[in-house]
């Protein structure tokens, strides 16, 4: 685990830094679209598809480099999806943490039908939380959950709005370290060289 950080610990405060600078765009772009229902929607799948493209871009990276790099044939295989998979948990899991207090919140005002106190204030304090940091998806919820009520969104749907990172990550990184470039496919140019072009030109000098 050691070597795991000193190699992708960087790649961690990153997912961390997009997330920031993302919560920050989906506030302005939430703001602005607020007014109406359908441009709100709309703000919200710009924010994500933009997110998940700087996600994708990164994590492809961050592969390709691996598999020049780190990746042994014998355990290329596992780390093409080990390595992904705890980068973006780790790179989630303060979310993670957050998302858990306000469920055991949740479910404690709820079987208890609070609607003041301590727990209850807690989990409208950790609710402005986590729709400020998950500003982005706004659009999302606004349309699935209408009735604006402390603690009305279910735990579950912020759990759910982890997965396109999980999936988006995890993929680009499997697809860097594997050299296979969508963006190469659709004619574009990538900064990355393959292994397989580096040891060609290598072999030609």
């Amino acid at each position: 685990m050691k070597t795991f950080f000193s190699e992708n610990g960087m790649n961690i405060v990153k997912l961390y830094i997009n997330q920031i600078a993302m919560t920050v765009f989906g506030l302005m772009v939430i703001s602005a679209a607020s007014q109406n229902d359908t441009l709100l929607l709309l703000a919200s799948i710009l924010s994500v598809f933009i997110y998940l493209v700087i996600i994708y871009s990164m994590m492809w990276d961050e592969g390709a480099k691996a598999s020049s790099v780190t990746l042994r044939a014998e355990d290329a295989g596992v780390k093409k999806i080990k390595t992904p998979l705890l980068i973006v948990l780790f790179g989630s899991l303060l979310n993670i943490i957050i998302y858990s207090v306000y469920t055991i919140l949740q479910i404690y005002v709820s079987v208890n039908n609070l609607t003041e106190g301590a727990a209850y204030d807690y989990g409208y304090m950790m609710e402005v939380i986590i729709k400020v940091t998950n500003s982005i998806y706004m659009g999302f919820e606004a349309l699935l959950f209408a009735d604006n009520v402390v603690m009305r969104t279910p735990f579950y749907y912020f759990f759910i709005t982890l997965i396109p990172l999980f999936v988006v990550g995890i993929a680009a990184y499997y697809l860097g370290a594997s050299e296979i470039s969508i963006m190469r496919k659709l004619g574009f140019k990538t900064k990355h060289k393959s292994t397989s072009r580096i040891n060609y030109d290598k072999n030609k000098k």
